[in-house]
């Protein structure tokens, strides 16, 4: 019977989660579920490999996070003001860096962990210090399970991904030369540009590549494939917009353009498979013919480039500098609320409040309704079974199996890409909300749970109000 990969990825999933909580038991440490949240975080993404790279930025985070609430806590925990001023400041500065490609999820996790660090230590320097080692040990914790069971069971390596889109990049080329042979003497449809999946190329070479033995020990011959394919993917979209081909005034240089991709072509299908002369070959003809496959100046003339690049640039601060605003603006009202307005549950109102500022604002305006009505459903969910199942649990594997079955779950009902939210949402609210489950010595009160909830209902009505208020004219 075969397995699906979605299944299979629950299954990887679950056994991760379980083992982590086992472990962290075991351990006799107080928070499991921040190591099924480094899971959670890990298990969203793409390959093995993006995941790697951000779990090492989750434990970068960490340290930073931890370092700056150590730093608060040391020298304003007697100054309310300066505190709340400099604890903003940071929010704004990891939600502007948010937009950094690379390392965005490091200053996301890292005001995430400030801001649990600064709630739950009670401006006390030593109970904040224990939390702090506590967070990095249950983070580690979390990265190291899901690397071993992710690399031992149904092991899906980077490369695979990188093979899988190269194949279809380089068969589009084929196809989209065919057609100019074919519409020679008509404008071509040039839609279907395979520059989406060369980034996708690019990106994955960036990753860390451990466990993929070809991409790793062979890295430069295929960064020069892909660049290949880049020139290849660019010389027939200047051809493809070209009106007339063979009937106009450079019919000459157009032919030599079409000679040239019929042989680059061929070759680029032989070096996929990994032939050490087609790549040999390629890597020669690349370096005499190289200017045959240059972009023509009027197509693309620098000037134009760097106005468009300086433009875009321009609007991505632009975009980063409204998010840092909104998520300040979404802090010092709920700042406000806490302060003014006596909500239950102590510190965890303000806690929730940033974590959320901090992370919903960087998302599309359209994630904020979807996660208000998620939080609710799975939050009614988790506090039956919170109610009506879990209390009767006397053993350990109980536990284990109660959570393993419901992330497998979780997993199977949003394993569309549409509900990545609500896969997060889902696992992250089931072990939040049962936590005190979690707990060496397990107790179950429905009140911790129901404020929880409350509160994260709350929050993400402020965050709706300045979404709206803040959303473009185009939203």
């Amino acid at each position: 019977m075969r397995i699906s990969s979605s299944t299979k990825n629950a299954i990887k999933v679950a056994i991760s989660v379980v083992l982590a909580i086992c472990l962290a038991l075991w351990f006799q440490w107080d928070k499991p579920y921040w190591s099924v949240i480094s899971i959670i975080a890990m298990a969203a993404n793409e390959t093995y490999g993006h995941a790697l790279r951000k779990g090492r930025n989750r434990v970068l985070g960490t340290l930073l996070g931890m370092g700056y609430a150590l730093f608060l806590i040391g020298c304003f925990s007697q100054n309310p003001l300066l505190f709340i001023l400099f604890y903003t400041l940071f929010l704004a500065y990891c939600v502007f860096m948010a937009g950094n490609q690379r390392y965005g999820y490091m200053f996301t996790i890292a005001f995430v962990v400030c801001a649990i660090i600064a709630s739950i230590g009670g401006f006390d320097s030593t109970n904040t210090f224990n939390i702090a080692v506590l967070r990095i040990q249950e983070t580690l914790l979390g990265v190291v399970v899901y690397s071993i069971v992710f690399r031992i069971l149904w092991p899906q390596e980077t490369e695979y991904h990188f093979f899988m889109a190269l194949k279809k990049v380089v068969v589009e080329l084929n196809r989209r030369y065919c057609t100019l042979l074919d519409n020679n003497s008509r404008k071509v449809d040039c839609s279907n540009s395979v520059q989406p999946q060369i980034y996708k190329l690019q990106e994955l070479l960036s990753l860390p590549l451990t466990g993929s033995h070809q991409l790793q020990h062979q890295h430069k011959q295929w960064r020069l494939l892909v660049g290949v394919c880049q020139r290849v993917q660019a010389h027939i979209d200047y051809l493809e917009q070209q009106n007339g081909l063979l009937e106009s005034n450079n019919a000459t240089d157009v032919e030599k353009a079409l000679c040239t991709l019929a042989t680059v072509l061929p070759l680029l299908d032989k070096a996929i498979t990994n032939d050490r002369n087609s790549h040999k070959r390629l890597r020669l003809f690349m370096q005499e013919h190289s200017a045959e496959l240059k972009v023509p100046l009027e197509i693309q003339p620098p000037l134009f480039d760097n106005a468009i690049k300086q433009r875009r640039l321009s609007q991505e601060t632009k975009i980063r500098l409204r998010n840092a605003l909104k998520a300040v603006c979404i802090l010092l009202t709920c700042f406000a609320l806490w302060i003014f307005i006596p909500l239950p549950g102590g510190a965890i109102f303000p806690m929730l409040a940033s974590v959320f500022a901090n992370v919903i604002v960087t998302m599309p305006d359209s994630i904020v309704k979807q996660a208000f009505w998620g939080t609710l459903g799975w939050g009614v969910v988790i506090l039956f079974q919170y109610t009506f199942i879990m209390p009767s649990f006397t053993e350990l594997w109980q536990l284990a199996g109660f959570y393993g079955i419901n992330f497998i779950i979780i997993w199977k009902l949003c394993e569309s890409p549409s509900l990545g939210i609500q896969k997060v949402l889902g696992g992250n609210l089931l072990v939040v909300l049962t936590m005190s489950a979690l707990q060496t010595t397990p107790s179950y009160s429905i009140e911790t749970p129901l404020i929880m909830l409350v509160n994260v209902m709350i929050c993400m009505a402020v965050i709706r109000f300045y979404t709206g208020l803040f959303s473009s004219p185009k939203n």
